[in-house]
């Protein structure tokens, strides 16, 4: 692999690393398997006995809330013979894990607690348990992480160059997920994240979005008179919408601010924040392949919205659902291009610096030049 800048640019990624499936393996081992990877949200786990099964890498991990409230994740495997343990997220069944194999059963503890047609003295069943993995959870979301060495999870988001941590502010915690999307697309996971990077694109794949923050048409993220990383509506603009609705309610720590404003984060490897007037998008990329990767989107609203269904979410909800969409056309257009035999490399300009940030991260990560 060789990887060369030009005066005024800075090398991103190769073709082979957008595109081959021996990369897209050593990034599930040394960059998935490695960090704190977002997989859900916690009203999931509202219950006990509730499950949520996600990818990490080429693992698939079961987490579960105990009697106790606590969070519990294990390597979604029976340890009799190896059977997968559960198939899909979901509520309603019960305080055990059985397997759907030999009915070997766990507590949410991860204990071996039955295995029928044997005694209990026939074998150590004090020797069987669930391999368990780490799991936290930061402002309604939940997080794995197969790395014991890794740093806790609140530490490890403090480090991170998208500063995550100053979106607190917004007590996402006490938002209520309102609707979610999944889309599958056709680009390596890192195309979609570069994209998510840089607003250069903006002005070219978002007219509707630049109209409602005037920054984003000069293919900035962010203002630069503004230390908070926000960017602010433009004038009478009140919400991320089809239409403008004083009526719902804005965030908290919103309405102390001079202006309506936006906020974003990249929260490395697979997660996006995206922060507006009235309500929060949160969105996971699992890459299924160097070409494939899904996109879940979680709308969040406060709860007085969303237990109240005479308000009409659709425009601020279709508004954003447009956005994704063409975010991931734009996508999907650059990962047929980086397929060419005639492409070698991509570059970032000056003003893609987030981008390069994580080009940095990636590399140390993986420990490619």
């Amino acid at each position: 692999m060789t990887i060369s800048n030009i005066q005024g640019l800075r090398a991103s990624f190769t073709r082979d690393e957008y595109t081959a499936s021996s990369v897209f393996e050593k990034e599930m081992r040394e960059v998935f398997a490695a960090n704190w990877c977002h997989v859900g949200q916690s009203y999931q786990l509202g219950h006990v006995g509730d499950r949520l099964v996600a990818q990490i890498g080429d693992e698939s991990i079961l987490i579960v809330r105990n009697k106790e409230g606590e969070l519990r994740a294990y390597y979604n495997v029976c340890q009799h013979r190896g059977s997968q343990l559960c198939d899909e997220s979901g509520s309603g069944y019960g305080g055990a894990i059985a397997c759907p194999y030999h009915a070997w059963t766990y507590s949410l503890n991860g204990k071996l607690v039955s295995a029928i047609h044997h005694d209990q003295e026939s074998f150590d069943r004090e020797c069987i348990a669930l391999k368990q993995v780490r799991v936290d959870e930061w402002q309604g979301n939940l997080f794995v992480n197969l790395n014991e060495q890794a740093l806790p999870l609140v530490e490890w988001l403090g480090s991170l160059y998208s500063k995550p941590r100053q979106l607190e502010k917004f007590e996402m915690g006490s938002l209520k997920t309102v609707l979610t999307t999944i889309d599958e697309a056709q680009a390596n996971w890192k195309v979609l994240v570069e994209n998510y990077s840089e607003c250069l694109h903006c002005s070219t794949v978002h007219p509707e979005l630049c109209d409602l923050v005037p920054v984003y048409k000069t293919g900035k993220t962010t203002q630069d008179d503004r230390p908070d990383w926000g960017a602010s509506l433009a004038v009478g603009k009140t919400a991320i919408a089809f239409s403008q609705d004083e009526a719902l309610p804005l965030l908290t720590s919103m309405d102390d601010m001079d202006d309506y404003s936006v906020f974003g984060a990249y929260v490395y490897p697979n997660m996006l924040i995206d922060v507006m007037p009235t309500c929060v998008a949160i969105s996971t990329y699992i890459p299924r392949s160097a070409t494939h990767t899904t996109v879940v989107t979680n709308y969040l609203f406060p709860a007085e919205v969303a237990d109240n269904p005479p308000v009409d979410l659709g425009p601020t909800l279709s508004f954003n659902d447009l956005v994704n969409k063409q975010d991931i056309s734009v996508s999907e257009r650059v990962q047929r291009g980086v397929a060419s035999q005639s492409f070698t490399q991509a570059y970032h300009t000056e003003m893609e610096k987030y981008a390069q940030r994580f080009v940095k991260q990636y590399r140390q990560d993986t420990q490619t030049a």
